[in-house]
């Protein structure tokens, strides 16, 4: 396989390196903190991270994804400097949204602090301007930096939201502070020796620079936002409609499911970015690494996911302790959509490679309606948060089966084939393990 004798795998398995070491450190802690915080704790975490996560989407306007396409080095720079200095405006602006509209985002989303909200701003410029910075470490193939960068991340966030509930160092929530903390350290040190100054530019030289990449402005900044709109729409339903509670319990059910297929999918997407850059002419070889990545990817996850759509009612008590039983209901019912979400994150750089922007505008504005609409009525009908995921999850796994095969069209080889067995596949496994969970 090409695939395994190129330095492909040798550079996803660095940046796997790191974020294996994050996802133990995290999943490790979590066993503790379900037990130091409630679930409407957890909840307040992941409505802000959902918030700060669709800011940080348009932040840059989807600059910094052409810091990795650029094939000139000095560009390459301009576009770094572009996007960190609108990650900057976009978190001024927002200060002043939350300044005027504080009391009106909290009510809606069950928040019991509003002054929370203003973390907001600082959560999306660090974060926003991490990313940048990660696209530049990646295109210089500085695997290692991008690896120890997740690790420190990791361990200072979690090492504040252990000692929270025992020191009380600064009053609030000790998960979103523990947060705050560990975005902290991962930008100061990820910006740490850039090969180049990051003021020294000129307006003309940027605004060069923004009109050559401006398809990333109009098609990809709107997609990008759209797409994690509808991933966290979930979230912001089930805090508005049911409670922070609930959406603590889902947010749980996440972190243990697709959160670390979502490490593996990032690592193998990152290099599969910078590699299909590099082929997207040479057909033959970009369908033959696509498809290799595929079967690596499905051959890795069907068993966990087939063992958590099984007996995740009873893992989630296990690991977290008893008050976490809906969450573990919660994995049952998402872990096939979180399935088909890892088997397309990592090939999603498509969009980007192939020029087909307009194309990921028009998905993810179809994903993030119907997604929306299943959710919505779901409510409105007075269905219960499990019926309503259960709806959301039907809808998505149907169109993220859609685009994976549209991806594998542009890298010159469609996958229909194979998408219909590695359904018979999980089907027949799900089969069997229920029925071995109800004694056949």
């Amino acid at each position: 396989m090409k695939l395994l004798k190129t330095d492909f795998l040798k550079n996803a398995g660095k940046l796997l390196s790191g974020s294996f070491v994050a996802q133990v450190i995290g999943l490790g802690a979590i066993i503790f903190l379900a037990r130091l915080y409630d679930p409407d704790q957890f909840g307040e975490l992941d409505t802000m991270l959902k918030m700060v996560a669709v800011m940080v989407a348009i932040a840059g306007l989807r600059y910094e994804v052409a810091i990795v396409v650029e094939d000139n080095e000095r560009d390459a720079q301009e576009i770094t400097r572009l996007s960190l200095i609108l990650n900057g405006l976009i978190s001024i602006i927002l200060l002043g949204i939350i300044l005027l509209f504080k009391e009106q985002i909290a009510t809606f989303f069950q928040l019991k602090n509003s002054n929370i909200l203003f973390l907001l701003p600082l959560f999306v410029w660090l974060m926003s301007s991490t990313e940048s910075l990660m696209n530049w470490k990646n295109r210089a193939k500085e695997y290692e930096t991008i690896s120890t960068n997740r690790v420190l991340t990791s361990l200072a966030g979690v090492g504040y939201k252990l000692s929270h509930p025992f020191t009380n160092l600064f009053q609030g929530n000790g998960l979103v502070i523990g947060h705050l903390i560990g975005q902290s350290i991962a930008f100061i040190h990820i910006a740490r020796k850039l090969p180049f100054s990051i003021f020294n530019t000129s307006r003309e030289t940027l605004k060069k620079i923004a009109l050559k990449y401006k398809s990333f402005a109009v098609f990809s900044s709107p997609a990008a936002l759209l797409n994690i709109l509808a991933t966290s729409m979930p979230f912001f339903m089930i805090a508005a409609y049911d409670s922070q509670a609930a959406t603590g319990h889902f947010g749980n059910a996440y972190k243990l499911t697709y959160l670390p297929m979502s490490m593996l999918a990032m690592a193998l997407g990152q290099v599969f970015f910078e590699r299909i850059a590099r082929l997207k002419s040479n057909k033959k070889e970009a369908a033959e690494i696509s498809h290799q990545l595929f079967n690596l990817m499905f051959g890795i996850a069907v068993i966990p996911v087939v063992i958590l759509a099984v007996w995740g009612d009873q893992i989630a008590p296990f690991i977290l302790g008893e008050k976490w039983e809906e969450a573990g209901v919660y994995i049952q019912i998402t872990i096939f959509f979180y399935f088909s979400m890892f088997l397309t994150s990592s090939f999603s750089s498509a969009f980007s490679t192939y020029g087909k922007l307009n194309i990921q505008l028009v998905y993810n504005a179809t994903f993030l309606i119907a997604t929306f609409s299943a959710l919505y009525f779901s409510y409105k009908t007075g269905a219960s948060t499990r019926v309503a995921l259960a709806w959301f999850v039907v809808v998505g796994t149907i169109l993220r089966i859609f685009i994976l095969n549209y991806f594998f069209i542009l890298f010159g080889k469609n996958l229909i084939a194979k998408t219909i067995f590695a359904i018979l596949i999980v089907a027949v496994l799900s089969w069997f393990g229920f029925g071995l969970k109800e004694g056949f």
